[in-house]
């Protein structure tokens, strides 16, 4: 009997306790102006995202990872194919599906305090007493209840981070789309911002969709991975991880099926789509 990949012996999908389809992308392609001409970004990219799922997509430079995630936002519409949120066309962005981006110094305003930057997204729209208990509650989960008065450029790079997936929260979505969150971060700081993001999870119950370059961070964070590859860049390869919860940086990350899952990965990247 030949051994069996880590994507045959767990079969491709959702774990078991997800939910209801959030996103459905179907042959979607991406094109853009590139100097005089236009080039193909993204070509018959299709998936499925259901509620509460944790899903990675991990692939080279150039392959259009940023792009996917922009179009999953509502910032970028498709030149081809359908992208559904809850059954409907995605044509603009929306708070259900809020975007948390890696440059965490350039997202959030210096002279604002950290209340007032986490409140930005509600201002116009809520009384000063909702939205204060809004902010509240969002610095609760992430652990920053009792910085409300400090100023971002006084907090170290993990707790800004901390602060932005805050005003992502505070808008109640039922979607946290993240661009590389921890790519500029520490390793001891990733890691820790690593545990805190599946807290965050567990507590919301938010589906979070996620793009990075990092193969380890896929796997770790993840309920199922997805490869991205080539230009133009496609869905070529993707496994569920069946990591058990709560995880831990280190018995995590000495389990065999932690080892098998990214090795597979690692192999799918190198010979660029075949596991």
């Amino acid at each position: 009997m030949t051994a069996k990949t880590a994507s045959e012996q767990y079969a491709t999908g959702p774990r078991s306790d997800a939910g209801a389809v959030v996103f459905e992308l179907e042959d979607v392609a991406v094109t853009l102006p590139s100097g005089q001409t236009r080039r193909q970004i993204l070509e018959r990219v299709s998936f499925r995202v259901r509620e509460r799922e944790v899903v990675g997509i991990v692939g080279p430079s150039g392959t259009g990872k940023t792009t996917l995630l922009r179009v999953l936002s509502g910032l970028l519409r498709q030149s081809a194919g359908t992208v559904l949120l809850d059954q409907k066309p995605v044509l603009a962005p929306t708070q259900e599906a809020v975007t948390v981006f890696q440059d965490y110094s350039s997202a959030l305003l210096p002279w604002r305090t950290v209340e007032r930057n986490v409140g930005l997204p509600l201002e116009g729209r809520m009384g000063k007493t909702e939205r204060r208990e809004r902010v509240l509650n969002a610095l609760e989960i992430v652990g920053l209840a009792d910085r409300l008065d400090e100023y971002p450029w006084r907090l170290s790079g993990g707790m800004q981070q901390r602060v932005q997936i805050a005003r992502a929260l505070v808008l109640e979505p039922r979607v946290l789309l993240m661009d590389e969150p921890f790519g500029a971060l520490d390793a001891i700081t990733k890691g820790s911002l690593h545990d805190e993001l599946l807290e965050v999870q567990a507590k919301t119950g938010a589906t979070i969709i996620f793009i990075t370059h990092d193969v380890e961070e896929a796997v770790y964070l993840s309920d199922r991975v997805m490869v991205i590859h080539g230009s133009p860049g496609r869905i070529v390869h993707e496994l569920r991880t069946e990591l058990p919860r709560p995880r831990d940086q280190i018995a995590t990350r000495d389990l065999p099926r932690y080892n098998a899952v990214r090795h597979e990965l690692a192999q799918v990247l190198r010979d660029g789509g075949v596991a």
